[in-house]
């Protein structure tokens, strides 16, 4: 049986494995496949893209064959690197405010909104932007492939999301803003007012009706005239697509976000819209 194969697999020239200590790996899992960003941290700047697409996966369970291959024979798991953070996508994530958060009662904050799952590992990041921490849960099915890796970091990817939304709203001054993250089978919403986050949430979606219909609640909800709405597009959303079709029918003022802008990114992402890959290319933010 062939190796699975990167649907995209872009490499700066620069890069070189005997320099690995000095690069960040940063990986990002989901039913939908695998990406993964090399940044070096000499000159801040990104340096490779590689991305994995999987088909019927329908559950956490079924991505342990496909990642196993990956670990197993991709070159970029044979090198020693400065720090790898491997962030997971599930809805299974919770904000809990400092005031109130005491890191032994993570298990608590999860089963408050989620049913308890005899394989759930439970983590939580501290948000700078915000005055909370994310509490989440990976199954240990998963984070056990990466026990063998030195320097490793989990993190959900909601907070690279909700850190970098923020942050574009204090550097923007925006009174409101509010951001769609489109993922194949998934979207996150992130509202923000007065530069403070208003709602996080993430929804799964089987067609662009059950997307426009979840999202126009949303927005119905939030006391926002979906007319007079202006919303920031981040993720695998292009303009000739279904999806931005629909949206346009409702929503007068789209606009595609930005890579953060104080990195750098080399040549190879020349050929990748901006907005892609958001959640990311912004982990740095959760460091």
């Amino acid at each position: 049986m062939p190796h699975i194969k990167p649907h995209i697999s872009l490499i700066d020239k620069s890069y070189s494995k005997t320099k690995s200590k000095q690069y960040k790996l940063f990986v990002e899992i989901s039913v939908n496949g695998l990406k993964q960003t090399i940044f070096n941290t000499e000159n801040n700047t990104f340096i490779g893209l590689e991305e994995y697409q999987f088909s019927d996966i329908y559950n956490d369970y079924s991505l342990l064959s496909p990642l196993k291959e990956i670990i197993a024979n991709n070159a970029f798991y044979k090198n020693e690197f400065n720090a790898i953070f491997i962030t997971f996508v599930n809805n299974r994530s919770t904000l809990i405010p400092n005031a109130i958060y005491k890191a032994d009662k993570l298990v608590n904050y999860h089963h408050f909104n989620f049913t308890e799952q005899e394989e759930d590992c439970f983590f939580s990041d501290q948000l700078i932007n915000l005055s909370a921490y994310n509490i989440y849960s990976i199954p240990d099915y998963i984070t056990n492939l990466f026990s063998n890796f030195n320097n490793l970091h989990f993190r959900h990817f909601s907070s690279a999301l909700i850190e970098s939304a923020l942050l574009n709203a204090k550097k923007e001054k925006s009174l409101s803003a509010v951001q769609v993250n489109i993922l194949p089978t998934s979207f996150q919403v992130i509202a923000i007012k007065n530069q403070q986050l208003e709602l996080y949430n993430s929804f799964t979606y089987q067609s662009s009706e059950d997307f426009i219909y979840y999202l126009l609640f949303v927005l119905d909800q939030l006391n926002i005239n979906n007319e007079e709405a202006a919303i920031t597009l981040t993720g695998a959303v292009e303009k000739n697509s279904v999806i931005y079709t629909i949206l346009h029918k409702y929503i007068q003022t789209l606009n595609f976000g930005n890579r953060p802008k104080n990195l750098n990114f080399s040549y190879i992402f020349e050929e990748i819209p901006t907005h892609f890959h958001n959640a990311l290319l912004n982990q740095f933010l959760c460091e």
